[in-house]
């Protein structure tokens, strides 16, 4: 679990520098992404419109049975991870579960490396990871206080956010936020996506972020969120609209782009922090102060929030 933490914590980071940002604007009307794809020769590598019955366990990597993180139980039940109605859905619930009361909820990646956290449920799982290629999601964000979803890439080999990443550089593997949606509590705007890139590992990570993106009605209906990755820079796209593209550039320091095979995740955060004694406390950070992006207690526990996700792909040349 420890490094599967470490890794998620930079959602956290991530979010905490977006909301420092004042100003929230329209997406391009112009939509370039489909003639990109065509005119450069790109073709689908990796596929999941989650038309089965249940989740492909050759693809995905599940969230793992666990104590508890931040201000969450992660459950690999059907509870909280479940395909419906052509979607996948990760669920987000109050209950009295196996730990005790509290908030629960998973996740699912597509990791390949042997040290990924995440459970193994099938023999002939190979799961997934790419270098360069463009990568998309198209998904419902959960409507809710102190909960956020999020569609990011993590290195699947190198040393990039490891406490061996070579410090200057994105070569060896970076952290890819395309997607997470944790403004439902802000004054600003509630329908807000920002793209970041986190380098140089998480003791002093290097981040750059997006400008803020409204993206109307992004709690009830679906969206594309995706990003173009190519030896030079990351070129990122919502609903089909060119948003943002850069070469990580932190500082006036150019980290440059990553050249290692990546992977995927979907997951949910629960916001706050558990106590020594396995106690969850919500909408806190350790000293006391309110979490950045709200308190899941406001949320209503009688019912549950979803992440609906009804395909992911990625594409090549």
């Amino acid at each position: 679990m420890k490094k599967t933490v470490a890794a998620l914590l930079c959602v956290i980071v991530a979010a905490v520098l977006l909301c420092s940002c004042s100003q929230v604007i329209d997406l391009p009307d112009e939509k370039t992404l489909d003639k990109v794809l065509t005119e450069e020769g790109y073709q689908i590598v990796f596929e999941d419109d989650f038309d089965g019955d249940s989740i492909d366990y050759t693809k995905w990597k599940t969230g793992y049975e666990s104590p508890s993180r931040r201000a969450a139980y992660y459950e690999d039940s059907e509870d909280t991870l479940f395909v419906s109605d052509g979607c996948l859905t990760i669920r987000t619930l109050h209950k009295d579960g196996q730990f005790g009361e509290g908030w629960y909820t998973s996740w699912v990646e597509t990791a390949t490396k042997e040290d990924s956290e995440a459970v193994v449920r099938s023999e002939d799982y190979s799961g997934f990871s790419s270098k360069y290629g463009y990568f998309e999601v198209r998904c419902i964000a959960p409507p809710c206080t102190g909960i956020w979803s999020a569609f990011w890439l993590m290195p699947d080999e190198g040393t990039g956010m490891s406490a061996d990443d070579v410090a200057g550089t994105g070569a060896d593997g970076v952290e890819i936020d395309v997607m997470e949606s944790p403004w439902m509590y802000s004054s600003l705007d509630k329908e807000t996506n920002v793209h970041v890139v986190h380098g140089d590992g998480y003791a002093d990570t290097k981040s750059e972020k997006s400008p803020m993106y409204r993206v109307p009605d992004m709690y009830t209906s679906f969206h594309t969120y995706g990003v173009m990755w190519t030896p030079e820079e990351y070129v990122f796209y919502i609903d089909g609209a060119e948003t943002w593209r850069t070469s990580h550039t932190v500082d006036g320091e150019t980290l440059g782009v990553s050249h290692v095979k990546q992977y995927m995740i979907l997951s949910v955060e629960v916001a706050g922090y558990a106590e020594a004694d396995g106690t969850l406390v919500p909408g806190k950070n350790e000293d006391g102060t309110p979490y950045w992006c709200g308190d899941p207690s406001d949320n209503d526990k009688n019912r549950h929030y979803d992440f609906v996700i009804d395909y992911v792909r990625v594409y090549s040349i």
